[in-house]
C-alpha cells in the first residue's frame, strides 16, 4: 500500500497562496532536483486549482504529462472526465474512496500536491502518512491556509519530525513529518 504524503510550500505564516490564488511569492532555488522529487512518487492526487497550475508548465515542466491516467487524479465537481482523457477525475463527494483506492493500487507513494482544502479531508479520515512543507522565507498576511480549520475536530494532529534541511542559497527550510496520530484533544491545566 502507498503512503499518501501532502507535499506543499508554504509561506512562513502557513499560506500556499496569495488571497488571489498565485504562487508568484514561491521562492526559487536551484538545488531542488523536481525530477528526483516527481520520480519519488508513482501517483500524484491533486485539487482542479493545483491541476490547472500544473497545466500552465508547458514542455518538460509539465512533470504529470504523458502519466498513465490512473497515476494522476484530479479532485473536482467542475470538470468532466469526458473532457480530460488524459487524467482521472474524481467528484468531491467521493474523492475520500478514491484515495483509498488509489494508496492501495500503487506500488509506492502518493504525492498530495498543493491543495489545503483536499488535505484536510485526507487528514481527517486518516489517511495522510507524512506532511512535507517547503517553508519559503516570506510572509504574506493573508491567503490561502495550508490547511483549513480541520472539521470534525476539536484538537491538533500530532506530527513526529523526520527531516529538516535548510536550502543555504534561498533560505527555504525543507521539513518531512510523519502523522502520529489524530486528532488529539488538547487539556487544560487546573
Amino acid at each position: 500500500m502507498g503512503r499518501l504524503r501532502y507535499g506543499v510550500a508554504t509561506t512562513l505564516d502557513g499560506f500556499i497562496a496569495s488571497p488571489d490564488g498565485s504562487a508568484a511569492w514561491i521562492v526559487e532555488d536551484v538545488s531542488i532536483d523536481f525530477d528526483a522529487l516527481f520520480a519519488e512518487h508513482a501517483a500524484f492526487l491533486m485539487g482542479r486549482k493545483t491541476y490547472e497550475v500544473m497545466l500552465s508548465f508547458g514542455g518538460p515542466d509539465n512533470r504529470l504529462a504523458g502519466r498513465p491516467k490512473e497515476t494522476v487524479v484530479v479532485v473536482s465537481d467542475e470538470m468532466k472526465q469526458t473532457d480530460y482523457p488524459h487524467i482521472t477525475v474524481v467528484p468531491g463527494a467521493s474523492c475520500l474512496d478514491a484515495v483509498r483506492a488509489l494508496k492501495a493500487s500503487v506500488e509506492g507513494d502518493v504525492w498530495l500536491m498543493g491543495g489545503g482544502m483536499l488535505a484536510g479531508p485526507c487528514l481527517e479520515a486518516g489517511l495522510v502518512d507524512t506532511v512535507q512543507a517547503a517553508i519559503m522565507p516570506v510572509v504574506l498576511g493573508d491567503g490561502i491556509k495550508m490547511l483549513p480549520t480541520v472539521r470534525g475536530s476539536s484538537g491538533a494532529y500530532r506530527l513526529q519530525l523526520q527531516r529538516l534541511e535548510r536550502l543555504e542559497h534561498s533560505g527555504i527550510i525543507l521539513t518531512k513529518y510523519a502523522v502520529v496520530t489524530g486528532p488529539v484533544k488538547e487539556t487544560g491545566g487546573d
